[in-house]
């Protein structure tokens, strides 16, 4: 069955005559008939009866029109509800990020969408691990490192570099150390999601360095907080430790080894049609990471 029809029939009933049906639906009215002649000839009933002057129902036709008129109201007020979300920038947003990614830099970034668009309210979830994107509805996620997920899109925002770092404190009682291996004669500070660290050396050359930490945390803030504390050496982002490297409550350890960074990228359901409010933010976060990086390099 060609349930277009069922729609062209309602509209003739409510409308009352073929002219006026045509006409809301902007066809002609031959191919009205014709496809209300079609339906009738599939369920085997007459549901009109034509005459010059007037259209009515047949008893069949008034069943059947009180059968179908709920759904087609149904229908119709959910297109409509669909086209509003795909199109008005409205409703809720849920959005996870990094504790620390998001205090350091993206809060500032979140409320200032809010401010320009107060139709869409944002559900942040701030967690240091991977939530089930799925399973936890969530529109935007914000993840650090080589992450993918299927279905889902993964945009580059920016690489985050890192800093080997210690307390002016720590050095001047141990000593600054001179290769990786003297780290394991300091206290370290790691975070679980990273159990080792990457350098480059001089030649450019990939080293791996892992050992037993005194403190393991997953906060990097927190973390942060204990290297300037004097509680040991951490490989830290810079959007985390920057400011605390600048103002000397910090200082660099192992300036010749080489931090690798870790990309952050911006994730999003693989739809062919996404929500107005996803896409807003979307180009939101991508014209203030180019905001970034152009003032970096000016």
């Amino acid at each position: 069955m060609d349930y277009q029809n069922l729609f062209l029939f309602v509209t003739v009933a409510e409308q009352g005559s073929y002219i006026k049906a045509a006409d809301h639906l902007k066809m002609p009215t031959s191919t009205l008939s014709r496809r209300i002649q079609q339906l009738e000839e599939q369920l085997g009933y007459q549901l009109l009866y034509r005459s010059a002057r007037k259209l009515t129902l047949t008893e069949a036709g008034t069943l059947f029109y009180r059968r179908c008129q709920p759904l087609y109201s149904e229908l119709t007020e959910a297109t409509q509800g669909v086209d509003s979300e795909l199109t008005s920038p409205t409703g809720e947003l849920r959005v996870t990020a990094p504790v620390s990614l998001a205090n350091a830099l993206l809060n500032a970034w979140f409320f200032e969408f809010m401010e320009l668009h107060p139709g869409i309210h944002l559900d942040l979830m701030l967690v240091n691990r991977n939530v089930d994107l799925k399973a936890e509805g969530v529109d935007i996620a914000f993840r650090i490192g080589d992450i993918k997920i299927r279905d889902w899109i993964c945009r580059p925002l920016f690489t985050s570099r890192f800093s080997l770092c210690a307390s002016r404190e720590l050095i001047l009682k141990l000593g600054h150390p001179e290769t990786l291996d003297d780290l394991r004669n300091y206290p370290l500070i790691m975070s679980r999601s990273s159990p080792s660290w990457n350098f480059h050396d001089r030649e450019g050359r990939l080293h791996t360095f892992s050992a037993e930490p005194r403190l393991r945390i997953d906060e990097l803030s927190a973390a942060a907080e204990s290297v300037e504390a004097g509680l040991g050496i951490a490989n830290l982002p810079d959007y985390v430790v920057g400011e605390s490297l600048t103002y000397g409550r910090m200082v660099t350890v192992l300036p010749l080894w080489q931090p690798i960074g870790r990309e952050v990228q911006l994730l999003y359901p693989h739809r062919q049609y996404l929500p107005a409010k996803v896409r807003l933010f979307i180009s939101f976060i991508m014209d203030k990471v180019e905001q970034e990086r152009a003032a970096l390099s000016a």
